[in-house]
């Protein structure tokens, strides 16, 4: 399979840290130390951190699909390990599956583990842990770095999909709206974390489209409801500020004539 690799911002390996954070600082020997210093860090499903932090800033995943390139989202799951290595399923540029290995051996430098053709470490601050994917770019000799924070606890079936979408609907969809149809008829919708919706007629799950390059030439952000079931239907849609614009299709958008006008209610 073509390798690809996450092309965010270069940085300097392991900074100095305070007392809130620390990192995989001190040289790392191979053996039951390397294992033992990793394997209570990293289990469960990991998520490109740039990349939600933009979908949250811009509320566009098509607005951060330039932080969406490369490994996007992965899973490592330790009881499947086999000697000092394991078996890592990932997801790159919210598209492509890959498979990738997981070895407990130092990297090129001795803060990181071996991931794939990249290096893998760590950091903790207040009790939370980042990974870090290292690349090691041997043509321009420069080293460039991706973030990934964990998903929640209900992914442990290592859905790589369902952890991918459960973090973009919590950062910019999830949540109880009060609003209008098109004809000016009272809405009260309520979308949650895992892909459920109540209150639209008809409608019973959304998926908010993070592929897009299946759908290259999608020029609007889009939610697919009840998708592969009965009654699929798909709206463009705007958030602005806590408003959700849902419109039929990209000519609704320009005469600015939406399905449903929902303005998100204080939790």
């Amino acid at each position: 399979m073509k390798r690809f690799v996450p092309l965010i911002i270069s940085a300097a390996l392991f900074c100095s840290c305070d007392n809130n954070q620390q990192s995989a600082d001190k040289p790392l020997n191979q053996g039951p130390e390397l294992l033992q210093q990793f394997k209570p860090l990293i289990n469960g499903t990991w998520v490109k951190k740039d990349y939600i932090k933009k979908v949250k800033k811009s509320k566009s995943p098509l607005e951060a699909v330039d932080h969406g390139v490369g490994v996007t989202v992965f899973r490592i799951d330790i009881s499947k390990m086999k000697g000092d290595s394991i078996p890592v399923t990932a997801v790159v540029n919210n598209h492509e599956a890959a498979n990738l290995t997981l070895r407990f051996q130092p990297g090129r430098n001795t803060t990181t583990i071996v991931f794939g053709n990249d290096e893998l470490s760590y950091k903790l601050k207040n009790n939370d842990t980042t990974l870090i994917i290292y690349h090691y770019d041997n043509k321009t000799k420069e080293t460039s770095s991706a973030q990934y924070i964990k998903a929640p606890d209900e992914n442990k079936v290592g859905d790589l999909a369902t952890a991918m979408n459960l973090m973009i609907n919590q950062a910019i969809l999830s949540g109880n709206y009060q609003g209008t149809d098109a004809t000016g008829k009272p809405v009260n919708a309520r979308f949650t974390d895992d892909g459920k919706v109540s209150g639209l007629p008809g409608l019973s799950t959304y998926f908010v489209q993070n592929d897009h390059i299946a759908d290259p030439q999608h020029s609007h952000d889009e939610i697919m409801f009840n998708m592969n079931a009965a009654g699929q239907k798909s709206y463009s849609f705007i958030i602005n500020k806590k408003t959700l614009y849902l419109y039929d299709d990209a000519e609704h958008i320009k005469s600015n004539k939406p399905s449903y006008t929902l303005k998100r209610k204080r939790d």
